[in-house]
């Protein structure tokens, strides 16, 4: 009775850890899967960015690729400015998005202030490869790449500003804590979130699942799975290292990322920093809701930092 027993309560274990271990690496899956392809995509466009598309629609955008530091060819898409000058913007795009999609609306905000603009698409996004999607961490220096390319290809010295949306805010803010050249003069940060960890636990939450049951099982397979542990992924941890100036906004309603994320980067970051924080708008909304606001916070804030 006593084996009977032992071999019962084995056999529950067993039967436990591979539920436990199924259930990780489902969300791991879940979460980090490849985006969807373009050519399946069929995007919603609000109806506020329609009238942002007749003139990108007119705009000749080059294609450009590089090869991660792992073996990925990344892609992108670069606008010249209708000037000359030293300026140039490099636009990081959100979760399962890609580059036109996300910045059909900024795009000839920028291009109006002069500035070469560069749109990559993240790893497992878009035309990029990549079997999973880095949620900021592995794309920081994906990024930081495309910053040295960007130098290459001007030979000269340049004014770079990084804006990205979401989890291309995490993606800019992640890269500020690394060592970034002398030509990076700001950061735009638009909704990023303060951990992958962070994001994970909010978002079940969100769907009444424990994350006590999902993210430790996660977590442990997430380095052999994604390549990166989830818990390195911080990016409060590495605005404590920035030195570059940065500009956070997020909207009072976004439920995505919760709005109390950007206080917290806010407080944690380092460097120069400034705070604008859109009323009604939700998740990556804050533009949308209320471009002129946006613009004239964004200008003025790069004017210290970018000279003309």
């Amino acid at each position: 009775m006593m084996i009977l027993k032992k071999k019962t309560l084995a056999y529950g274990a067993l039967i436990s850890g591979a539920i436990i271990g199924f259930v990780g690496v489902t969300a791991i899956d879940f979460a980090c899967h490849k985006s969807t392809p373009l050519n399946k995509m069929k995007p919603k466009v609000d109806p506020r960015i329609e009238k942002y598309l007749p003139w990108l629609k007119q705009q000749h955008f080059e294609t450009w690729e590089m090869t991660s530091n792992d073996g990925l060819k990344l892609k992108a898409k670069f606008l010249k400015a209708d000037r000359d000058t030293n300026k140039v913007l490099i636009a990081v795009h959100g979760y399962r998005s890609y580059n036109l999609k996300e910045y059909a609306y900024y795009i000839k905000f920028y291009h109006d202030l002069g500035f070469h603009i560069l749109l990559p698409d993240n790893r497992a996004h878009g035309e990029s490869e990549g079997t999973y999607i880095g949620f900021g961490w592995l794309d920081r220096l994906d990024c930081i790449q495309w910053i040295h390319q960007v130098k290459d290809y001007f030979h000269k010295d340049l004014q770079i500003v990084l804006h990205g949306i979401s989890m291309g805010s995490a993606t800019v803010l992640m890269a500020s804590g690394e060592e970034l050249p002398d030509d990076v003069k700001c950061i735009i940060s638009d909704c990023g979130f303060t951990s992958v960890l962070d994001e994970f636990k909010h978002e079940l939450h969100q769907r009444h699942i424990p994350a006590s049951l999902v993210l430790p099982t996660a977590t442990l397979l997430s380095k052999k799975r994604v390549g990166y542990s989830f818990k390195e992924a911080s990016t409060i941890e590495q605005v404590k290292k920035s030195k570059t100036p940065t500009l956070f906004i997020h909207g009072d309603r976004d439920n995505f990322v919760p709005t109390y994320m950007v206080y917290d980067l806010y407080n944690a970051c380092s460097a120069d920093k400034d705070l604008l924080i859109v009323e009604g708008a939700g998740h990556a909304q804050s533009y949308l809701v209320d471009p002129q606001l946006c613009e004239s916070t964004i200008i003025e804030f790069m004017n210290k930092y970018v000279k003309e």
